[in-house]
């Protein structure tokens, strides 16, 4: 399986809610960041600690999505660009995003860095 097909294989788990098959495509000491702004956010170390934190997603949105609509091969990194959507009881927001992925030469995800715009998701929190 190529990197690619890896990057799409993680969004499909993701959106279905599947950790358990998400789980498989990261490498056990994968280290995830996003906006340290965000309850959750910052960097974790750490495939458990990763799933960990989005099983948590439901307790902030009662709905929260990325829709990646362009996968870019760089070889051992990934860039995935689309569309970020969350609601709770205090509104809504939708915003683009850019996902770096890295992988190892076993095809597992290594390091992932999520950009998207995180003040937009402060206002609702």
């Amino acid at each position: 399986m190529s990197n690619i097909d890896t990057a799409r294989s993680a969004y499909e788990a993701f959106g279905r809610g599947d950790l358990a098959a998400l789980q498989e495509d990261f490498a056990e000491d994968a280290v995830w960041v996003t906006s340290d702004e965000l309850p959750l956010g910052g960097e974790t170390s750490g495939r458990d600690a990763i799933m960990a934190n989005f099983a948590q997603i439901p307790n902030y949105w009662s709905s929260f999505g990325v829709e990646p609509s362009e996968f870019v091969d760089g070889g051992d990194t990934v860039v995935v660009l689309g569309t970020q959507r969350a609601s709770n009881d205090k509104g809504s927001f939708e915003s683009p995003f850019a996902h770096v992925m890295k992988f190892n030469a076993d095809g597992k995800l290594v390091r992932g860095e999520f950009f998207a715009d995180s003040a937009k998701a402060a206002k609702l929190l």
